[in-house]
């Protein structure tokens, strides 16, 4: 049976999306949950995955199009089946809404802005049925799907079964027999991390463990230049694309001014060396502690927690903060929400999820979209300042430089401590030059005396 795929759509605000590269070729077999294309909207690259299982009969959209959703753009059917001219008149086209999958397909169709999420599967002649996640997992961990026991519906094996069939195996390098977490192990599975050095140092290895071994300073090493011919013009990858034009959009629509202030972060140093010795606990980094000082601060200033609409200005109903994740192509910004009702070691363990899963290009529209200002941190470059581009959309960014030691005048003498630079970007048409200061004053007034930022 002809199966059309469609162009979905990956959020409200998401009208046309880049077909990045196609991992299904013509004639290709396709199950259930197979990634068939990665997409680009003007946000992050994802998955696209399959509804139906069959053979992918045409492929209608070449990588580099940029389409409207809703575009017609592969069809799916039994090998050798012809497709009907009417669908072929479609081609490149948008489409009608999709109808359901049989369901001997799929035991539940999803939204189209699931897609990302894949869909439930049922039993199908014998062949192994499980989740991208898990079969991705169990690539990674070298485990043989067909001997584990699958806990999902009708059967269908899951991430957490191929972690449980794994326990004491391999889950990054070096790692069979050591004693891990499923998460630590898929974790360092992901980031390239030796699970044996981490447990030469005794104890189960838990994911903050990986974290902090994936953060080493090595991590932050920039990658050398792309090779090319002198006058060669290079094609822009999706992402640059629309990157580029929203930083250009930035500049042209969204006029900014641009605050400077120092922070003595002595204190915040001292208590997060602290929290993060303590066994098992949820380890917080410097970027957690901004995150948590930069919902404090919106809180108390709604006219900054707010954006620019037509007809007006729109007050918003939670205070959402992003911070910039740097990839191999671009950046992207996952955004934690309702930051000024969450503690701070919540807010680190949501936004370390957020920051894997943006690495792995496995975020989820919502979780990158809305927020209401951006931080972006290049202290780790040994940038001592620099001036942010605010993200189309958002009212403010805060830049984020190294943290170094400085003498300063304090108490009465002369003492080194420890200071970092914030440079606050705003948006004139929201927030005033007075208001920029006394809300950056807030954000840094709450990094000194970080000990309220913990209760």
């Amino acid at each position: 049976m002809i199966q059309k795929v469609t162009l979905p759509k990956l959020g409200e605000t998401v009208e046309v999306s880049t077909i990045d590269k196609w991992r299904k070729n013509e004639g290709d077999p396709v199950a259930v949950g197979d990634v068939l294309c990665d997409i680009t909207t003007d946000k992050a690259t994802l998955e696209v995955e399959s509804y139906y299982r069959g053979t992918l009969l045409k492929v209608f959209a070449p990588a580099g199009k940029e389409l409207p959703v809703g575009t017609l753009i592969a069809v799916i059917g039994e090998a050798g089946e012809k497709i009907p001219d009417d669908i072929l008149a479609q081609a490149g086209a948008a489409a009608p809404a999709r109808k359901a999958a049989p369901r001997e397909a799929v035991a539940q169709e999803t939204p189209a802005a699931a897609a990302v999420a894949g869909a439930a599967v049922a039993a199908a002649g014998g062949r192994i049925i499980a989740s991208p996640r898990a079969r991705r997992s169990a690539e990674e961990l070298l485990v043989d799907l067909a001997r584990v026991r699958g806990t999902g519906p009708g059967g269908r094996i899951v991430e957490a079964d191929v972690f449980a069939h794994d326990k004491g195996g391999r889950g990054g390098k070096g790692g069979k027999g050591v004693k891990a977490s499923p998460v630590a192990r898929k974790m360092a599975a992901q980031m390239g991390v030796d699970l044996a050095a981490l447990a030469a140092a005794g104890g189960k290895v838990m994911k903050d463990d990986v974290l902090r071994a994936a953060s080493a300073p090595m991590t932050h090493v920039v990658p050398p230049p792309v090779p090319g011919k002198p006058g060669e013009i290079v094609p822009l990858s999706a992402m640059r694309r629309i990157v580029g034009e929203r930083m250009l959009l930035s500049k042209q629509t969204i006029p900014c001014y641009y605050l400077e202030m120092d922070a003595d972060v002595t204190d915040l140093v001292c208590l997060r060396n602290k929290m993060n010795a303590r066994a098992g606990a949820q380890k917080v980094t410097f970027n957690d502690f901004i995150l948590k000082a930069c919902g404090v601060a919106l809180k108390m200033f709604p006219a900054v927690n707010s954006r620019w609409v037509e007809g007006g200005i729109e007050r918003r109903a939670e205070v959402s903060v992003g911070s910039a994740v740097s990839l191999d192509d671009g950046l992207i910004v996952p955004v934690v929400r309702n930051v000024d009702r969450k503690g701070l070691e919540q807010v680190a363990a949501e936004a370390a999820g957020l920051v894997d899963r943006a690495r792995n290009k496995k975020l989820q529209p919502q979780e990158y979209q809305n927020g209401c200002m951006t931080i972006s941190n290049l202290g780790m470059y040994g940038i001592k300042s620099f001036v942010p581009v605010v993200n189309p959309g958002e009212s403010s960014i805060l830049g984020l430089g190294m943290i170094a030691d400085r003498v300063v005048f304090c108490q009465g003498g002369i003492q080194v401590r420890k200071i970092m630079t914030l440079t606050l970007a705003a948006d004139h048409r929201l927030v005033d030059g007075a208001m920029g200061a006394q809300f950056l004053e807030v954000i840094r007034d709450a990094l000194e005396a970080p000990q309220k930022l913990v209760e």
